[in-house]
This record gives structure tokens, C-alpha cells and sequence, in this order.
């Protein structure tokens, strides 16, 4: 794997800004407008004025939502409102929440991470494609900033829980500098500076492979970044730093990590009746009505082997069981079984494009956490149907990453998030 190493990280100054729940936010991309309203109202030095500050109708080229995260960065580092440590670390990270009947407690450790990998040793793994205007968005970001200002996420085998042991070991004997709830979910955050805690974190590291969670696009960001600052007549401090990136280490463990579904709304069928969808779903598909939406998620659940999708079209709640998986398997030519196999494959290739011929893009496909809200949506007129999906499996994420393979779209929603807010790297 690249190269891992601890670092001066800047963290809030509690006596400035006092209870630090009112300054973290989550990941730019999980955002909405009116939760951004409300980051902005929660606190004048919420982190969502970095990550994502408001575009205005008078910006121009020089004074825009970049430009205005930038000098806000550097005025808030100026006043004190964040201070950088004195030694470098490794920060360990809790999130403890609850998911269902159960309270999971998913600990791991934010480090920097070389972007680039040496010669002969296993690199960084992504699962999911990206797209230009996201990257364009973070690139402008970075420029003005010049910091990862949110760790991306990752994930790491460790069957024996070596990782774990030292985490925990660690936190045992020491007090966190930061423990918050936010959103439901309590976020604890160490300091780890000892250089004998940290040898064995990064021994226990060396060789593993690292599989991209979240965070693809910035990822890709920094690496545009660091050839930009490599070409660029400025000090070699900054050419070197700009060559890591901010990470968020997890044990890729099922007991610890929850993947949500992202369900899907289709705006619009195109010339696709609405009574013809159910009978040129039923050439591939075995259909059950559901008597309520809980009736359906609960069956949709019992059977998350099967290829199983949920299905509510304004008047009725459906179940559709693939009758032959091999019928699907056709239409999705030069990938592997393991791609084809995946729901949101099925879903997208082959139900939306080739069953039913509707429009697959993001103007016209809308996706979505809640499954309540998802079908309100449809009762509302804001789509013409919406379709329920299971979570993607940790397993099935690394087999198809493993063969250098993407996903569709918003085909993982790992939860709870990390946070904005409880550590930056400044380059």
C-alpha cells in the first residue's frame, strides 16, 4: 500500500468557538441546500463556509465560493479559531451509532497517505466511476485552500484485528480531545503521538491492499493537485506535502461497517405507458403486491441473496424476484460475473435500459437514502415511479474493485459518514 504517516493536524480551537458539534458537518456531497442553511445558522465558524460555501448571484472570477473559503481559512487560522498541533499523529477516530437493534462501534485512524504508490507494492483500489463537474469543483476548492479539509475513506482487511487491538489499546489509557454527537452518532477523535503506537500501526499497515469507501472524486482531486503544484514555481515544502492526502482508515469488517441503499426515483418514462411497465416486467420478473410500504422493505430484506427489488408506482407496493439471472447476464457484455451479479447492475442495465428503455442519467434518475421519503416523492408528482434496492455488500464492493472494475452510480452509501471539521491537513 502507499506510504502512511502522522502529521500536524489543525483542529478547532474549543476556546473560541466553545461546543464543537456546532462546527463539524458532514462530506460536501452529502449537503442538501436547506442543510446547508442550517450548518451556516448553527455556527459563524461551521466548516460547511469551507467545504461548501454558498454560491452568490453577484460572483465573479475573483470573488466567488472558492476564493471566499479560502480567505475565511486563512482568517480563522489567523484568529486562532484553529490551531495546529505541536507534534504529529496519528488521530484515531471512533463513531459509535445504531442501525436497526444494534449499537455499532466503528473505530479506526486518520493518517496522510502518499498518493503515490512505490513500484511493486499493491496501490489504492477504487470501486465507483467519476465524473468531471465534481472534481472541477473540488480542484478549484483545493487551489484556494491548499488542505484536505475532510479525510477520505477507506477500507483495510485485518482478519486478526491487529489494527484494532492497538486502537483500542491506545484509547484505554487516554482521554479523546474531542467527543461529540452529531446526527445520532457520537464521533470521538485521539491524539496518537507515540512514536512506539504509531511504528506498530504503520508495521501492521505495510503491504495491504486499500479500497476506496468515499471520497473518489477528492481523491482523484489531489492527485491533480500535486502534478499541478510539481509544475508550479512554488516552495518545495508545498510540492512535497501536496504529494498526501488525509485518510480515514476502517477494518473492513462486516460487524462494523453498515452499506445503505441509495433507492431510485425515475422522473420520467419517456413514451413508456404507465400500464405497460408491469407487463414487460413480468417477461423476467416474478411480482407480489405488497399490502404497505413496511410489508415490502420487510420482504426485500428476508431475501437480500436473491436479486429482489422493491417497486411503488403511486398506487401500489411491489416485489420483483429475477426469474433467471442469466437473462441479465446477456445484456451486460465485457464485465465480469461479479459486476453482472450486483443489483445496482441489474437495476440500471438491465431493468431500466433494456426492459423498460427509459432514460439512465442523472437528470432523469434521482436517488435517495430514505425509503419513506422516496415514495412521498412519487405521490407528489416528482417522479413517475421509484424502485428499492438492498445494500450493496462489503464483499461484493472489494471482489469487483479487486478486478479493476466500477460500479454504477451511487451503488454504496457507507454510514455514518466521517465528519468535516474534526481535523484538517494544511499543506
Amino acid at each position: 500500500m502507499p506510504k502512511i504517516t502522522p502529521f500536524r493536524g489543525l483542529r478547532y480551537n474549543a476556546d473560541k468557538v466553545g461546543d464543537l458539534s456546532k462546527v463539524v458537518a458532514p462530506p460536501y456531497d452529502v449537503i442538501p441546500p436547506k442543510m446547508q442553511e442550517s450548518l451556516y445558522k448553527a455556527h459563524p465558524s461551521n466548516i460547511v463556509r469551507l467545504i461548501l460555501n454558498k454560491i452568490e448571484s453577484s460572483d465573479t472570477a475573483g470573488d466567488n465560493r472558492y476564493t471566499r473559503a479560502g480567505k475565511c481559512f486563512e482568517s480563522w487560522i489567523a484568529g486562532k479559531i484553529f490551531v495546529q498541533d505541536k507534534s504529529p499523529a496519528i488521530y484515531i477516530y471512533s463513531q459509535t451509532y445504531k442501525y436497526g437493534n444494534k449499537t455499532i462501534e466503528r473505530p479506526g485512524f486518520i493518517s496522510l497517505m502518499a498518493i503515490d504508490t512505490p513500484k511493486g507494492e499493491k496501490g489504492v483500489l477504487p470501486h465507483e466511476n467519476t465524473l468531471k463537474a465534481p472534481k472541477v469543483d473540488r480542484l478549484s476548492l483545493m487551489r484556494e485552500v491548499k488542505a484536505n479539509l475532510s479525510p477520505i475513506f477507506v477500507l483495510y482487511d485485518d482478519k486478526a484485528h491487529a489494527i484494532r487491538k492497538i486502537l483500542l489499546k491506545f484509547c484505554s489509557r487516554n482521554k479523546p480531545v474531542a467527543d461529540i454527537k452529531f446526527e445520532n452518532v457520537r464521533n470521538r477523535l485521539w491524539r496518537m503521538d507515540s512514536p512506539a503506537f504509531i511504528k506498530s500501526v504503520e508495521d501492521v499497515m505495510a503491504g495491504k491492499e486499500i479500497f476506496i469507501a468515499d471520497g473518489h472524486h477528492r481523491f482523484e482531486v489531489a492527485k491533480m493537485f500535486h502534478g499541478e503544484m510539481l509544475g508550479a514555481n512554488v516552495s518545495e515544502k508545498l510540492k512535497r506535502s501536496s504529494g498526501y492526502i488525509m485518510v480515514y482508515f476502517a477494518e473492513s469488517g462486516e460487524d462494523i461497517l453498515t452499506i445503505l441503499p441509495a433507492h431510485r426515483l425515475v422522473r420520467d418514462l419517456g413514451t413508456l405507458p404507465e400500464d405497460a411497465v408491469l407487463p414487460r416486467l413480468e417477461k423476467f420478473f416474478s411480482i407480489s403486491k405488497m399490502k404497505s410500504q413496511n410489508m415490502m422493505m420487510r420482504k426485500l430484506s428476508s431475501q437480500a441473496s436473491s436479486h429482489v427489488f422493491g417497486m411503488y408506482d403511486g398506487s401500489d407496493f411491489y416485489v420483483l424476484k429475477l426469474k433467471d439471472p442469466r437473462q441479465s447476464d446477456k445484456v451486460m457484455k465485457d464485465k465480469s460475473r461479479n459486476w453482472k451479479r450486483l443489483d445496482v447492475s441489474i437495476l440500471h442495465l438491465f431493468i431500466f435500459q433494456h426492459v423498460l428503455g427509459v432514460r439512465d442519467d442523472d437528470d432523469n434518475i434521482e436517488f435517495m437514502k430514505d425509503p419513506g421519503e422516496t415514495a412521498r416523492s412519487v405521490d407528489k408528482g416528482e417522479a413517475r415511479i421509484a424502485f428499492f434496492l438492498n445494500p450493496t455488500k462489503v464483499a461484493q464492493v472489494k471482489n469487483v474493485a479487486k478486478l479493476g472494475e466500477r460500479m454504477p452510480r451511487k451503488a454504496t452509501y457507507f454510514y455514518p459518514k466521517p465528519v468535516s471539521g474534526l481535523v484538517i491537513n494544511k499543506f
